[in-house]
């Protein structure tokens, strides 16, 4: 039991301490810190995809992936402080994200709606259901792209 409480310690403790790094970026380094979580989440996605065309698909790495757009969908909501738009530099999030905030909840809670989905189907070891989730996810990734973010130069 005492080593379950150090590492439950230990894992409270990584993780104030990278709130309070986050809310110490800059807002060059918090585009940055964003553009990472969004290519790590366009990988998982593209792992996803390409996992369930497999004959026979690798559910480890496929629930893996899943997890990762999961956890994406929940800790997005912080990955846009106010000051990190345009103003801050190069970023292709427009500035509607934050003149139109309850739009841009919106995208963002009918992504966090469907990745528990795609997940509980890669954990249900379910193919078909995997790759129904993936459209409705996708739908959602498509929906913001769409109304918040501009097209690539």
């Amino acid at each position: 039991m005492p080593g379950k409480l150090f590492l439950s310690a230990v894992v409270s403790f990584c993780a104030a301490s990278l709130v309070v790094a986050a809310s110490a970026a800059t807002p060059a380094e918090t585009q940055k810190i964003r553009h990472e979580h969004y290519e790590e989440l366009g990988e998982a996605f593209k792992s996803v995809r390409d996992l369930t065309k497999a004959s026979t698909p690798d559910f480890a790495a496929l629930e893996k992936a899943a997890d990762t757009v999961h956890k994406a969908s929940i800790d997005q909501q912080q990955w846009f402080p106010k000051g990190s738009g345009p103003e801050a530099g190069k970023t292709r999030a427009l500035p509607e994200i934050w003149t139109k905030p309850e739009d841009f909840l919106a995208a963002q809670k009918m992504f966090s709606d469907r990745a528990p989905k795609l997940l509980a189907a890669a954990k249900a070891k379910d193919v078909a259901a995997v790759t129904a989730a993936f459209r409705e996810v996708g739908g959602a990734c498509k929906n913001c792209h769409d109304n918040f973010r501009s097209p690539e130069e």
